[in-house]
């Protein structure tokens, strides 16, 4: 006998879901019609094997941060409008196009209809929910300010949306003239310069440093290009693998300050929103050191951590660490004066959103010209090697 999930109508109004043990679907089907019910649809219900299966398959799956963020968003629009949580997710469930995030939504409706709370249904899909997400979700419920906690998290996540478009949009312009510089530089090495060194060679001219060198990378190139596009290959997974955290790469003289302000205004709004929603500071530190995106600003949040588990203030645990500056360790020292920390996080949050911004128009100002100016050195390099026997040879008729 096996299980079949349903949703029938029973009267002019009542609207009913649920499961029922059948033989078969058709039997499923006549059960639900003796009990006065008219099956709106019905289907077997997973087995344990295919949940795990299927919950194997999605934790492999990724929700992009303004999918998350529109998700929240209405849920929170919906809530807000009168709607219980169970009738709002069945809403947008059927109004998601996302596959994955669909399926993740009809998962926690379903153990909302079984007994679970909104933040433990949550809690069963880390790889979608994040700590942040459940522990201000679960904060709102034990507050009975749900509606307040879900719009803490579409702000947030708003803003990280946000902030990666504006870094993609600075970095899509330098982006596409690296490419096309590469691509015409290849074009040269493979296809132009070995011509033109067939044409000197058989002059028998002595040829000129510079132009033996392009020559011999050209002959490289031609040879070894299947191998160069290995190891850019290579090197493009290592850097999404890293996931571009690391001391070398905050340390790049371009994006240092991009990474900092970034970080400091994330840590600043995770840590504000955790500690306006009532979580312990001990445990808010934790999951603000799980958002951080820079695994040498985790390890610093992990530092400050560890003093205030030891008995020290939030303002003194940060002033002892060095990557925060010193506006950061005032403003937390008033808030804990004044008894208002979450808000002067808040503030501390802004200005270095502001800033971010500010970061970003430098990075993409500076990117652009540096970019043009490598390519026109490298191209004008080739050029000039590819010129110069002909300026030997003319010198020589001379």
């Amino acid at each position: 006998m096996g299980r079949f999930l349903f949703k029938a109508k029973k009267g002019p109004s009542e609207v009913l879901e649920g499961n029922i043990e059948a033989d078969s679907e058709t039997a499923a089907v006549n059960r639900l019609l003796a009990s006065g019910c008219h099956p709106i649809w019905i289907r077997e219900a997973p087995s344990a094997a295919d949940r795990k299966s299927r919950d194997a398959f999605f934790s492999n799956q990724r929700v992009a941060v303004r999918d998350l963020a529109n998700f929240t968003r209405q849920l929170l629009e919906l809530v807000d409008s009168g709607l219980a949580l169970f009738d709002a997710l069945s809403i947008i469930e059927t109004q998601t196009t996302h596959p994955y995030l669909k399926e993740i939504i009809r998962t926690v409706r379903d153990r909302i209809k079984q007994g679970s709370t909104f933040s433990e249904s949550l809690a069963s899909h880390p790889h979608i929910f994040s700590n942040l997400y459940v522990s201000l979700v679960r904060a709102g419920e034990a507050s009975g300010a749900l509606s307040e906690a879900l719009s803490n998290i579409s702000d947030f996540l708003d803003k990280e949306a946000l902030i990666r478009s504006r870094i993609r949009m600075a970095l899509a312009y330098p982006a596409l003239m690296a490419a096309v510089g590469i691509v015409t530089i290849f074009i040269l090495m493979a296809f132009v310069i070995p011509r033109l060194a067939s044409v000197f060679v058989e002059m028998g001219e002595v040829l000129p440093l510079p132009t033996r060198i392009i020559i011999g990378l050209s002959d490289f190139v031609r040879r070894f290009w299947i191998l160069l596009l290995a190891l850019a290959g290579v090197g493009i997974f290592f850097i999404k693998s890293t996931g571009g955290s690391g001391r070398a790469v905050s340390k790049l003289p371009i994006i240092s300050a991009l990474v900092k302000d970034v970080e400091l205004a994330r840590f600043s709004r995770t840590l504000s929103m955790l500690l306006k929603s009532g979580v312990p500071i001990l445990y808010s530190l934790k999951i603000t050191s799980e958002v951080a995106a820079n695994e040498t600003v985790r390890q610093d949040i992990n530092r400050i951590y560890a003093d205030v588990k030891a008995g020290s203030l939030l303002s003194a645990a940060i002033r002892n660490n060095s990557a925060f500056p010193r506006f950061v360790v005032n403003m937390a020292a008033v808030g804990e004066e004044a008894g208002h920390l979450d808000k002067m996080l808040l503030r501390v949050a802004k200005s270095y959103e502001t800033e971010t911004d500010r970061a970003i128009k430098v990075m993409s100002s500076l990117l652009e010209p540096v970019l043009i100016l490598a390519m026109g050195l490298i191209v004008g390099f080739i050029v000039l090697s590819m010129l110069l026997p002909v300026f030997q040879i003319s010198l020589a008729a001379h």
